[in-house]
C-alpha cells in the first residue's frame, strides 16, 4: 500500500468504500489548505456528490467533530446520508435554493464546488454562498479546466467563464490601489484575503480586511518636502508634539510621505494623550482631515467645518490653517466642547455609557481660555473661528450653523456621539465628509454611529483611517425626524 504524509492520499489509494473520482494532484492542494481544520468542529459543504466517496473521505479526514453537508441535483444522492453527513437536493444554479440552504446549515468553514462545472453554476454558487463562509474559511472551486471548454459555456478568454470571473477577483483584492476608480472596492475587497490559482482549482481565502497602509520603521529621519508642502507637514508634527523627534527639511526632490511613517511611538499612532502638542489624534487622522478639507475646497462643497470634542484645539487649529492655505475666507471652523471635560454617564437613557469614567480624567478638562490661547499661538484666532461651550445635549440643538461641509466627531461616548449626529448630520452638505474619531477604540461610540446610520438608512461606505478612525462621504440626504421619534425607534431596536 502506498504510504504518504498526506492522509488524503492514503485514504484515496486504499479506498474500499464509495467511489471517489478526483484528479490526483487535487489531494495535495486539499491537504495544504484543509489540514488546519482537522480535529475541529468545522462545517464542510461539498457541491456535487456523485457516488458519495468524497463525503466519506472528508468525514475520515476532518474527524468526528466535523459536520459534513452535501448538495446535489440527483435525488438518489439522498440515500448517502449517514452520521455527520447530511444531504440536500437541488441545483447549484438556483439562487433561491441557495439562499434557503444558508438558513438550514451553519456558516461554512470549507466549501468545495465539485458540481456541474458549468460557468453559470460556478459563478452563481460563489455569488450566493461566499457570504456564508466563516471568517478564515475557504472557498474551493475545482475542475476549472471546463472554463476552456465550449460545451460547458467556457472557451479561452471567454468573459463568461469562471476562470475570467476569477481573474476579476484579483482586481477586487487590489481594489484599494486602483486609481481614479472610486467605489470599485466592495464587500469582496474587504473579505478576500488571498487567491490561490492551481491547475483546475481556485482557492479563495476569506478574512476581513481593512484598507492597507505602508510604513517604514527606524530612527530619526530627514523628510524631504517641497516648499509648498513644508508648512503643512511641519504643522502636523508640531500639533502632535513630534517636531523634536523628526527633522523636516526642504528639498527640490519633493515630499517623502513614507519617510514620516517611520515614527512608531503612541503619539504618532494617536493612542495616548501627549504631554506636548495640541492634538491627540495622530498623524494618519490629521492627514485624513487634510484630505477631506482639500476635497471640500476642490469640489466647492458648501458649509462650515466643525469638531465636536476638541481637547486642546489642535485639530480645529489645523482646519483653520488649511482654510488659509487654500485661500478660503468664507468657511467657519466651529469648536464645540464643554471645555470642562466629559459629562457623567446618563446610564438610564444611554446604557451603552454605563461604567464610563472618562469624566474623571482631568487631562481631558481643557478650559476655553487655554484652547483660545492655542489658537492665538498659531495665529488663527480670528473671525473664521467660533466656539460652542457646553455639553452637546444643551448646545447643539440651539446652534446657528446653517450648513456643514465637514463634521468631525470626537465625543467618545454614546450620548455625545448620537447628539452630534442627530443635530448636525442633517446640516452636512452632499459631498461633505463625516469623520468619527473613536469608532475602533470605544464600542459605545461605534454603537451610536451604527444606530444612527440604521435609523436613517445611511448606505455610504465606511472608510477606515487607522486603528480607530473612520469616515464617509455623504451622498444622500436623510428624511427629517423629531428627536422624540428618533429615540423611540432606537429604544425599540
Amino acid at each position: 500500500m502506498r504510504i504518504s504524509e498526506n492522509p488524503l492520499e492514503n485514504y484515496f489509494y486504499s479506498n474500499k468504500n464509495n467511489v471517489i473520482h478526483k484528479w490526483v494532484h487535487y489531494l495535495e492542494i486539499y491537504h495544504k489548505h484543509f489540514q488546519r481544520f482537522v480535529g475541529t468542529e468545522c462545517v464542510i459543504l461539498e457541491i456535487g456528490i456523485s457516488k458519495g466517496g468524497s463525503l466519506q473521505m472528508w468525514k475520515n479526514y476532518f474527524g468526528e467533530k466535523a459536520k459534513i453537508y452535501g448538495l446535489d441535483i440527483d435525488p438518489i444522492c439522498k440515500k448517502l446520508t449517514e452520521k455527520n453527513i447530511k444531504i440536500f437536493i437541488g441545483s447549484q444554479s438556483d439562487r433561491k435554493l441557495l439562499k434557503e440552504l444558508k438558513t438550514k446549515i451553519p456558516k461554512i468553514d470549507i466549501l468545495i464546488d465539485d458540481g456541474g462545472h458549468r460557468m453559470d453554476q460556478q459563478i452563481v454558487s460563489f455569488e450566493e454562498l461566499f457570504d456564508h463562509i466563516n471568517e478564515d474559511g475557504l472557498y474551493l472551486c475545482e475542475d476549472l479546466h471546463t472554463s476552456y471548454w465550449d460545451e460547458y459555456g467556457g472557451g479561452l478568454k471567454n468573459p463568461s467563464s469562471f476562470i475570467e470571473y476569477g481573474k476579476t477577483l484579483i482586481d477586487k483584492l487590489n481594489a484599494w490601489h486602483i486609481r481614479n476608480n472610486e467605489g470599485f472596492a466592495d464587500d469582496l475587497t474587504k473579505n478576500i484575503n488571498s487567491l490561490h490559482f492551481y491547475d483546475s482549482i481556485l482557492v479563495v481565502e476569506k478574512k476581513e480586511r481593512i484598507k492597507p497602509w505602508h510604513e517604514m520603521r527606524g530612527g530619526i529621519i530627514n523628510s524631504m518636502i517641497n516648499p509648498n508642502e513644508y508648512s503643512i507637514e511641519h504643522l502636523k508634527l508640531k500639533l502632535l508634539g513630534l517636531l523634536g523627534e523628526v527633522e523636516v527639511t526642504s528639498d527640490q526632490d519633493g515630499f517623502d510621505e513614507l519617510a514620516l511613517r517611520t515614527i512608531s511611538n503612541d503619539t504618532y499612532e494617536g493612542k495616548i494623550w501627549p504631554k506636548n502638542g495640541e492634538t491627540m489624534i495622530g498623524y494618519k487622522r490629521l492627514t485624513n482631515v487634510e484630505f477631506c478639507v482639500k476635497k471640500i475646497i476642490e469640489n466647492k462643497i458648501e458649509g462650515d467645518l466643525i469638531e465636536t470634542g476638541v481637547w486642546r484645539g489642535g485639530t480645529c487649529i489645523f482646519m483653520s490653517v488649511l482654510l488659509k492655505y487654500y485661500n478660503d475666507n468664507e468657511k467657519i471652523v466651529w469648536a464645540a466642547d464643554s471645555f470642562e471635560g466629559l459629562p457623567k454617564p446618563n446610564s438610564i437613557d444611554y446604557p451603552e455609557d454605563s461604567g464610563d469614567n472618562l469624566y474623571t480624567a482631568k487631562e481631558l478638562s481643557i478650559s476655553l481660555d487655554e484652547v483660545q490661547n492655542n489658537f492665538r499661538k498659531y495665529d488663527v484666532y480670528d473671525n473664521q473661528v467660533r466656539f460652542i461651550k457646553g455639553f452637546f445635549k444643551d448646545t447643539l440643538p440651539l446652534t446657528q450653523i446653517d450648513k456643514l461641509s465637514l463634521l468631525r466627531l470626537d465625543g467618545d461616548m454614546y450620548e455625545s456621539t448620537i447628539d452630534a449626529l442627530f443635530y448636525l448630520y442633517p446640516k452636512l452638505s452632499l459631498g461633505g465628509y463625516c469623520i468619527v474619531d473613536d469608532w475602533g477604540a470605544i464600542p459605545a461610540c461605534k454603537k451610536a454611529v451604527e444606530d444612527y446610520r440604521k435609523v436613517n438608512a445611511i448606505q455610504e461606505e465606511i472608510m477606515i483611517i487607522d486603528w480607530t478612525g473612520i469616515y464617509w462621504k455623504k451622498t444622500q440626504n436623510i428624511p427629517e425626524i423629531s428627536r422624540l421619534e428618533f429615540d423611540q425607534i432606537i429604544s425599540i431596536d
